[in-house]
């Protein structure tokens, strides 16, 4: 499987309920955050994944390999997993779970039109707000927001290049093999004013970003267009949809918050029903 290749959505079934519960150690959480692999001493590479519960309850998953599961066991955003989990031996972030990768099971999709109301309650002012209460994931709705991009320099993506290849070698027999990691060419930034009118500009860690801008490559389409198209589809206020900041912290810098997503919802009209998309 090619590491920037978009995974393709599974179809929502006809329920988008949680997968059963099989015991006290396991349980099951909608898919929000999918965030670029990061080369990793000891799982060759990982990617933060995060969701949250059928009771609201935020959701850090770790260590998931994702360019390593088998193809039943990946899944996309919006999608229910079920898992089983232990409790994370270095991480004292409440919304941790350490996973187990062989107890993944992936379920139904959410329907567009239930998303929003999920996400509601979990909207923060802030990332004050979020740490406040604690908390080491959160959503933001920014009051604006815009799009910058910088090319990297050769050096800088050699480096990152040679971080993947290098954790890569580490690999152990029962390993099996995958396509190299091919960073990006651009460094995406998404500043933002959130809704206690602070200033922020992280850089985007979105996978689905990056993702995107390899697809249209591949097909044809020219850098600037790319780069256009991006900023369109994920920082453009249109009618009828809203975008929401998926925002973590660093465990070893818990006061850094990351952006590890970027959620766009349907919002529809009163009494226009969404599409499921």
């Amino acid at each position: 499987m090619s590491s920037n290749t978009s995974l393709p959505m599974r179809r929502a079934t006809s329920e988008a309920h949680s997968p059963r519960l099989r015991s006290d150690n396991r349980e099951a959480a909608v898919v929000l955050v999918k965030a670029v692999p990061r080369p990793s001493k000891n799982y060759r590479e990982t990617v933060c994944c995060a969701g949250i519960t059928a009771g609201g309850e935020w959701r850090r998953f770790y260590p998931v390999r994702f360019r390593q599961l088998i193809a039943e066991q990946q899944f996309a955003r919006w999608q229910w997993v079920n898992y089983g989990w232990k409790a994370p031996r270095d991480d004292n972030r409440r919304e941790s779970r350490r996973i187990e990768e062989n107890t993944l099971q992936p379920g139904g999709m959410v329907p567009a039109r239930e998303r929003l109301r999920m996400l509601l309650p979990l909207l923060r002012a802030s990332t004050r707000e979020a740490a406040d209460k604690g908390e080491s994931l959160a959503l933001l709705e920014p009051r604006s927001l815009s799009f910058k991009v910088k090319a990297k320099s050769n050096a800088v993506i050699a480096a990152e290049r040679s971080a993947f290849e290098n954790a890569a070698r580490q690999q152990s027999l029962l390993d099996e093999d995958m396509a190299p990691f091919d960073p990006c060419s651009y460094a995406i930034a998404i500043p933002f004013t959130d809704q206690d009118g602070v200033d922020h500009a992280p850089q985007c860690g979105d996978w689905e970003t990056t993702g995107t801008f390899f697809n249209l490559r591949r097909r044809g389409v020219d850098d600037t267009t790319i780069i256009d198209h991006l900023r369109a589809e994920f920082t453009e206020q249109r009618p009828g949809r809203r975008i929401i900041l998926a925002m973590g912290t660093v465990k070893a810098r818990p006061r850094q918050w990351l952006l590890l997503g970027v959620l766009r919802v349907t919002d529809p009209a009163p009494g226009q029903a969404a599409l499921d998309i």
